[in-house]
């Protein structure tokens, strides 16, 4: 039994928008709870989390999630010996769209695979350079510990949206159409990253426009994929916040700040994703992502996630 109370607690921030409230909610629960702010690179952010840390196993809350669930920080969690080695990641709920899965949530980590980690800008192989799940031991716990609020601003939504637009092709970190390269791309899609991560796939590129900034977060869903699948796009760039950022101010928000000219894209974007890939996303506006919301059934991970 892992004694949460006595486990390190680090909030990881860098430019949102809404960090210093949720770290205001984090120390409700956490009180203990130490701040890493500003430090370039995902990587170097959560190996720094290690090293500020004692405890044998180190609880990291990302910036964007706006904790929920204040009863479990004070009980203790149930860790089989076989898998004391490995990250635990919780649900989060994703208020722009419903989807409960692993992104954004809180993890616990072995404090030893955080100050030895080599993911992101600082990958050794090439199926780390986008998140560390593929080559870490890594399992999904689907009790829901937070919420994920990440349209504040159009920049924030947009950079959420683009990276799982882009994360969606992967699976084991590596591209669908290097994987099935005699599939077409639709066909080597569905094949590569499954059931589950491809309805993932299609509700962030379809739902959320009722939400303030939820059309930037759809965007960059739709363009983050056709890029990645599609273009030729070099998915490693989505792990970099600067190049996120210098194609955010010098293409994106250039091009499509006019709402008229974003919905327009967010509409050629979904018109080439249907045709290309046969993905079947829809143009939802905000009474049908409402109505989708309140009667989505989520799917449910579980178990060890195969590392390569």
């Amino acid at each position: 039994m892992l004694d949460l109370t006595t486990c390190d607690a680090v909030f990881l921030s860098f430019d949102e928008p809404n960090a210093d409230s949720h770290y205001d909610r984090a120390l409700e629960y956490l009180p203990h709870a130490k701040r890493v702010h500003g430090i370039k690179g995902f990587d170097a952010a959560h190996r720094h989390a290690g090293e500020i840390c004692g405890s044998d196993h180190v609880i990291t809350i990302d910036a964007d999630n706006l904790l929920t669930d204040e009863e479990f920080f004070s009980g203790r969690f149930d860790v089989s010996p076989r898998d004391r080695e490995a990250v635990f990641s919780f649900s989060a709920r994703n208020v722009l769209n419903a989807l409960e899965y692993g992104n954004g949530g809180v993890k616990i980590w072995p404090r030893d695979t955080l100050v030895t980690l080599r993911s992101h800008e600082n990958a050794r192989r090439p199926e780390a350079a986008v998140d560390f799940c593929w080559t870490t031991p890594y399992f999904q716990v689907n009790r829901v510990l937070s919420e994920v609020h990440m349209t504040d601003t159009p920049f924030q939504a947009f950079r959420g949206g683009f990276r799982e637009g882009v994360k969606f092709n992967l699976a084991g970190g590596t591209l669908a159409y290097k994987v099935y390269p005699d599939l077409p791309k639709g066909e080597a899609l569905l094949s590569h990253i499954g059931d589950a991560n491809l309805e993932r796939l299609r509700i962030w590129c379809s739902v959320g426009a009722d939400v303030p900034n939820g059309d930037w977060a759809i965007l960059g869903a739709r363009l983050g994929c056709v890029m990645t699948a599609l273009d030729g796009f070099e998915h490693a760039h989505v792990a970099d916040y600067g190049w996120v950022r210098d194609f955010w101010e010098k293409t994106v928000y250039a091009d499509w700040q006019d709402d008229a000219r974003r919905h327009e894209a967010i509409i050629d974007l979904g018109n080439r994703l249907n045709r290309e890939l046969q993905l079947e996303i829809a143009d939802l506006d905000a009474a049908a992502s409402r109505f989708l919301k309140s009667t989505y059934h989520r799917r449910r991970a579980f178990g060890m996630t195969v590392t390569v």
